[in-house]
C-alpha cells in the first residue's frame, strides 16, 4: 500500500515531458517528497498516519524531521501556552482540544 502511495506522490511531481524541461521548483518538489518519505522510515505509521503526515510534510515549510513530533511534547507545549494565557475551565478545555489538532 505504501508503495503504491509513494510512487504516486513521485509521479505527482514529476512533469511528463522530457526530464530536461523539468524546472527548479518541480526539482524542489521532488527533492521536499523524497525527504518527507525519508523522514518516515523506520517510524510504524498506519496507512491513515502517513497520509496525513505526507500531506502535512509537502504543504509545509519546515523540515520534515521537525513534523515528528510527539503527542507529549505537543500536549506540554499546549498546557504551557494554556498556562500562560491563564485559561481555566470550558476556556481551556476548548483551546487545549484545538490546540492539540493543530500541533501546538
Amino acid at each position: 500500500m505504501r508503495a503504491v502511495l509513494v510512487a504516486a506522490l513521485l509521479l505527482a511531481f514529476v512533469p511528463v515531458a522530457s526530464a530536461q524541461s523539468e524546472s527548479a521548483s518541480d526539482a524542489a518538489a521532488v527533492q521536499r517528497a523524497k525527504a518527507c518519505i525519508a523522514a518516515t522510515e523506520g517510524k510504524r505509521l498506519s496507512d491513515a498516519q502517513y497520509r496525513a503526515y505526507m500531506s502535512e510534510c509537502l504543504a509545509s515549510t519546515r523540515s520534515p524531521r521537525d513534523l515528528f513530533e510527539s503527542t507529549r511534547t505537543i500536549e506540554r507545549r499546549c498546557n504551557t501556552i494554556a498556562n500562560d494565557r491563564q485559561l481555566t475551565a470550558q476556556d481551556r478545555v476548548a483551546f487545549m482540544a484545538s490546540c492539540r489538532r493543530k500541533g501546538g
